[in-house]
């Protein structure tokens, strides 16, 4: 009917321009303007001349945000965050800022090679800064900043349940961003002992949230790569969101390092958001963000760098193909011994 298509209609130009508010909150952000808005500036032109930028442009800028329910218009030309709005804000829990800064430069750019991403296979990324990935991020130590905020501010996986971590004491997370999840599994457990490896960026942020959640104490914090060594000694190993990075033959070399390292008794633990096998139906009405995650993430990792995500089977092939046999399967967590 007549109706139903202009409402599909209007749906589809709705996320086609999603990308035009991601930059406006990206910009937003950049500048400093939450903050300064939680900070008692509610004016265009009070940010304007605390940020030095044109009072006319962001007054049309601050108008989009609040008409996308980022900002709210008290009063004529005066604003306060909404709710979501918060959550932009270099100061609260759980804050987007590093994401919206990222999404709004790197990731941004990034998706302008798309087109030749799907024809080449072949991330965008590297085409559009001249360096893979992570070659970048090693490089640039202001976008490691951004990148490894990002990253934390992501939940903890609740995949890693209490039968997981039974008779754990030693608890190695291989490449293990800035400790979020070992913080989570020490605090739960007063006996156990961590040990953190990874990059130095990040494992310097490690350092820091692990002392505020009271832990650091109780763990080795092990600055290097895993593709040249993971610490040995431990009773459970812990894989989160770190697979998926990379493409097959260099997942094998992860999976390599742990194998070598590893207590033939030791046991590892692959978390990941696993690919439906099925086709996952979604309704027409439901919108963008209704689309499962993965699928979703899976098309950032196709223009970023040269890792996907996988299904549970695949993952099992992965494993055994590298010396690990999997003792179970539950939602997005994947428990496998030495072979």
């Amino acid at each position: 009917m007549a109706g139903d298509r202009d409402y599909h209609r209007k749906r589809l130009l709705g996320m086609l321009r999603a990308t035009w508010v991601a930059q406006a909150c990206s910009v937003f952000t950049i500048l400093g303007l939450p903050d300064r808005i939680a900070a008692g500036e509610t004016t265009a032109v009070e940010l304007a001349a605390a940020a030095n930028v044109d009072p006319v442009a962001l007054r049309r800028l601050l108008g989009a945000l609040a008409e996308a329910g980022i900002l709210r218009e008290v009063t004529t030309d005066r604003y306060e965050l909404s709710p979501v709005g918060e959550y932009l804000r270099s100061d609260v829990p759980g804050s987007a800022r590093s994401t919206a800064v990222l999404y709004g430069q790197e990731v941004y750019r990034s998706f302008d090679g798309l087109l030749e991403t799907v024809r080449t296979g072949r991330p965008s990324f590297g085409d559009v800064f001249g360096l893979p990935f992570y070659e970048y991020l090693d490089r640039n130590p202001d976008f490691a900043t951004t990148f490894n905020t990002a990253m934390a501010t992501a939940p903890v996986s609740r995949a890693l349940t209490a039968d997981l971590l039974g008779g754990a004491h030693t608890i190695v997370d291989v490449g293990g961003g800035d400790g979020g999840l070992l913080a989570e599994v020490l605090r739960d457990d007063p006996d156990r002992r961590g040990v953190l490896a990874e990059l130095p960026e990040a494992a310097a942020q490690a350092r820091e949230r692990l002392a505020e959640a009271g832990v650091l104490d109780r763990v080795r914090i092990v600055p290097g790569s895993f593709f040249d060594e993971v610490p040995g000694s431990g009773d459970l190993y812990l894989l989160c969101r770190v697979l998926h990075n990379w493409n097959d033959a260099n997942a094998g070399r992860v999976l390599e390092r742990v194998r070598v390292a590893m207590p033939a008794t030791a046991r590892l633990v692959v978390l990941e958001e696993l690919l439906p096998t099925t086709a996952q139906p979604r309704s027409a009405s439901a919108g963008a963000w209704a689309a499962p995650r993965t699928r979703i993430v899976d098309l950032l990792m196709l223009v970023l760098m040269e890792g996907r995500d996988r299904t549970a089977e695949e993952y099992t092939k992965l494993l055994a193909d590298n010396g690990f046999a999997v003792k179970s399967v539950t939602e997005d967590a994947i428990e496998a011994v030495p072979a």
